[in-house]
């Protein structure tokens, strides 16, 4: 049973959808390994459950999309 984690920011339902299709498809194809034989797991942290710079990103949300986050 392979497994893979996403350590994130929390993700919408949809986000997650997308990345596990497509996480799955590609473990997949590499590893030989059947779609229904791979598990994901996802890990989302509240903004104030993380911190850059030594300020939590609640206090500065990051910004996303190219080269800023």
């Amino acid at each position: 049973m392979p497994a893979i984690t996403i350590q994130s920011l929390e993700l919408t339902d949809d986000q997650k959808k997308v990345l596990a299709e497509k996480f799955t498809s590609i473990f997949s194809e590499v590893s030989s390994v059947p779609a229904d034989k791979i598990y994901m797991f996802f890990d989302g942290y509240p903004l104030n459950s993380c911190a850059k710079g030594g300020r939590l990103f609640s206090e500065n949300p990051p910004q996303f999309g190219k080269g800023k986050f």
